[in-house]
């Protein structure tokens, strides 16, 4: 049997083949930022108690954060073939998003007491709430709006570090 000729097709990708193309995409401005932002904390020379340092380490995690949460959130979603997958995904991710945005919503309400875990506490909430902002990036992409809930007003208090 002769080789069938190549099939051209006349329309755009699919809307996998879309929403792959679009996660690749955010997925490379992601590592962008998480690099630069890496690079602006590491080239800081700045005493560990200086807020400035204290500020570039908590963008610093909150970028890695926030690419972890997004590369495991987009794997999924690339392993997906049919549409019922996709949204079965995206109403799970969907649930954890919203858990995660009550538990920082009440966290950080709380009044916390100045001690030694307060450097400790900082690092956790920046890469909680670049999960955060990860899982919405994913849920964008996915054709889930949930940047309609903007993530909870949270004051950011200074940390205060021994001296």
């Amino acid at each position: 049997m002769p080789p069938r000729a190549p099939v051209i097709w006349t329309h755009g990708p699919a809307r996998g083949e879309r929403i792959r193309k679009r996660l690749d995409e955010r997925h490379r401005d992601l590592t962008r930022e998480a690099r630069a932002r890496g690079a602006s904390y590491r080239g800081s020379r700045a005493a560990a108690s200086d807020p400035e340092t204290v500020r570039l380490r908590a963008d610093f995690l909150n970028a890695l954060g926030r690419l972890a949460a997004f590369e495991s959130a987009s794997s999924s979603f690339l392993h997906c073939r049919f549409e019922i997958q996709m949204r079965a995904y995206a109403d799970d991710l969907a649930r954890d998003y919203f858990q995660l945005w009550q538990l920082l919503a009440r966290r950080g309400t709380e009044v916390s007491s100045e001690d030694e875990g307060s450097a400790e506490r900082m690092d956790h909430f920046a890469v909680q709430l670049g999960r955060l902002e990860g899982m919405a990036d994913a849920l964008l992409i996915a054709g889930r709006n949930v940047r309609l809930f903007p993530p909870p007003h949270i004051p950011w208090l200074p940390v205060a570090t021994g001296a």
